[in-house]
């Protein structure tokens, strides 16, 4: 699993000074493109060396508290599932201060040409993304599903 953090914005927040639900796409963005980076390939590179985009085809959120202003959030993002065009990503944003979970959920990134058709993933991402995937389950365990 790969962790970084952030800190909830005040321009993430209502008056309140609690933050805005669809701040969580963004810090789960967040999570996937420090992952990515950490693998020693980050976004850019990925869609300039091998002329594809990383497209996001679904978003599933659970909500399960609050974040709040000035807090510093640990996003823990890993890979979960492979498949032939696409690979799933699960996300979890936790309060690092107590560990509390404030939502959780996955993305489905797929590779697609600069007009938007699907394709493969190229070899070389793919076999980061399945050494990723096989080392975070140990090579082993449900979650660890590589499928064509």
């Amino acid at each position: 699993m790969h962790v970084c953090t952030t800190r909830v914005r005040y321009a993430e927040t209502d008056q309140g000074g609690v933050a805005y639900h669809a701040n969580y796409l963004n810090w789960f963005e967040v999570g996937r493109t420090d992952m990515l980076r950490t693998l020693g390939h980050p976004y850019a590179q990925i869609e300039r060396d091998l002329d594809i985009l990383l497209t996001v085809t679904e978003a599933h959120l659970l909500y399960r508290g609050p974040a709040l202003y000035d807090e510093l959030l640990r996003i823990e993002t890993r890979i979960t599932e492979m498949r032939k065009v696409r690979f799933r990503i699960e996300t979890r944003i936790v309060r690092a201060e107590d560990g509390e979970l404030l939502c959780d959920g996955h993305v489905w990134l797929a590779s697609v040409t600069r007009d938007g058709r699907p394709i493969p993933l190229p070899e070389p991402l793919a076999g980061l993304l399945t050494a990723e995937l096989l080392t975070e389950e140990g090579k082993t365990g449900p979650q660890a599903v590589v499928r064509g």
